[in-house]
């Protein structure tokens, strides 16, 4: 491999955000309403909301986004999304380049965005990998290390890096 990088979405601080949700959803799980007609409903959707909770926040704590450029291609996996590696040869790749890129505005946010025609994988930040397949579609690549792609790109002598492409 040329190049790894691993990009988790959880970040330090995000425990100081969560404790609170947490400790909010206990006490309304373990806490009956007062005056409730039946406190067995109260406990199952108590049980319901704790669960995909902690559903939820065991994604957000598994979620992370690898990419590996090689001289075959670029792999990459949002993982859990994708347990296997997807490869696309750089012989199905026109070009290859990094770019800034509004994550709010031209994706709508963060994690697996976009259409089929331009897709977007990203954890945080705003530079990514920008891929242009042969088929015409699009695919961006989050990333925090955009001087490092660039060099492989470079080293590799794939077209198209220095391009600044329309959104």
């Amino acid at each position: 491999m040329l190049f790894q990088e691993r990009q988790v979405f959880v970040r330090r601080w995000w425990p100081l955000l969560l404790t609170p949700a947490v400790v909010v959803t206990t006490l309304l799980w373990l806490v009956p309403a007062k005056g409730a007609p039946s406190a067995t409903s109260d406990m199952v959707a108590g049980m319901v909301a704790a669960t995909m909770g902690l559903l939820g926040i065991g994604l957000l704590l598994m979620l992370r986004l690898e990419t590996r450029l090689s001289k075959t291609g670029v792999y990459y996996r949002l993982f859990p999304l994708h347990w296997r590696w997807q490869l696309w040869p750089w012989a199905e790749i026109t070009q290859a380049f990094v770019r800034s890129y509004d994550p709010l505005g031209e994706y709508g946010g963060w994690g697996l965005k976009g259409s089929r025609r331009n897709r977007a994988y990203n954890i945080s930040g705003d530079q990514g990998l920008q891929l242009v397949l042969r088929n015409g579609n699009r695919l961006l690549l989050g990333t925090q290390r955009p001087a490092e792609i660039t060099q492989v790109l470079t080293q590799l002598g794939v077209p198209g890096q220095s391009a600044t492409p329309a959104s």
